[in-house]
């Protein structure tokens, strides 16, 4: 039960902070919000590590490069690149396709239990983002193709994970992941990673990384990687019922797809 909660609070609060970051990337750039994002998050994470330190050891560390790379790394970028080619609405039902590649991989690559119901789950949760995400855009190849690199990134990066937890604690797993995503932002971001306008995507990494990470590693170790993954399901509909606070109105593709996506992971959990 507190692993779920872990995942369920992680998920949530994915939802919440792309709009952190999407503020900090107008005013700095992408490569500028990331780099602060990392700091953030280390403000938070090397806290936690040294008060018990471990150093990996060279097996965890592959792992470890592994997952920010595939994940932060390769992603994340392909994400990002799919967004500026066919447009949000078309991208994201592609990348998102990763619920349904986690509900099967896991249990080939690295023998986790095959749930059929967590499957189920994911696909109504697939369905649900494609419901919320449906409006304007043009397929073109590129992006199509950008999208699905990210769907196996975001599919094989906690898998990654997983096998580094089996070296590691989740602390450690989350503090290198941020250090080595900070340094290649560095470089990305030179001459200058300037403060101005980045308090938003430092906020951001505090509370989307610094704590929400290692959680989200505590329920991929305690629920395997097909649930964990699964509860990052929530971050759109969180993200639209955000935005429905703010004032902006929720559409009926947008409730429904909420549903679903609510109804697949109690599924996958309660069955």
């Amino acid at each position: 039960m507190l692993a779920l909660a872990a995942a369920i609070f992680a998920g949530c609060v994915w939802g919440i902070t792309p709009s952190l970051y999407a503020q900090a990337s107008r005013e700095g750039g992408s490569a500028r919000a990331n780099f602060w994002k990392s700091l953030g998050a280390l403000s938070v994470l090397l806290l936690l590590y040294l008060s018990n330190f471990e150093l990996p050891s060279r097996v965890a560390m592959i792992y470890i490069i592994l997952n920010a790379a595939l994940g932060t790394g390769i992603a994340d970028y392909s994400f990002l690149k799919s967004i500026a080619i066919i447009g949000p609405s078309r991208a994201t039902p592609i990348g998102f396709t990763y619920l349904i590649w986690t509900a099967i991989l896991p249990s080939i690559m690295i023998g986790e239990p095959f749930s059929a119901f967590v499957f189920l789950g994911a696909a109504l949760a697939f369905l649900g983002i494609w419901l919320i995400s449906r409006g304007s855009g043009e397929w073109k190849m590129r992006g199509i193709v950008l999208s699905l690199i990210a769907s196996i990134g975001w599919t094989l990066s906690p898998i990654a994970a997983k096998q580094a937890l089996n070296y590691v604690s989740e602390v450690t797993l989350a503090t290198w992941n941020s250090i080595i995503v900070a340094s290649l932002y560095l470089m990305l971001s030179l001459p200058s990673p300037r403060v101005r306008g980045q308090g938003k995507a430092a906020l951001g990494g505090m509370i989307g990384v610094g704590i929400s990470l290692p959680l989200y590693f505590y329920a991929v170790r305690e629920l395997g990687v097909a649930l964990a993954s699964l509860t990052t399901a929530l971050a759109p509909p969180v993200s639209q019922i955000t935005s429905a606070l703010s004032g902006n109105k929720l559409n009926r593709n947008e409730v429904i797809g909420t549903i679903l996506i609510t109804a697949g992971i109690i599924i996958a959990i309660s069955i």
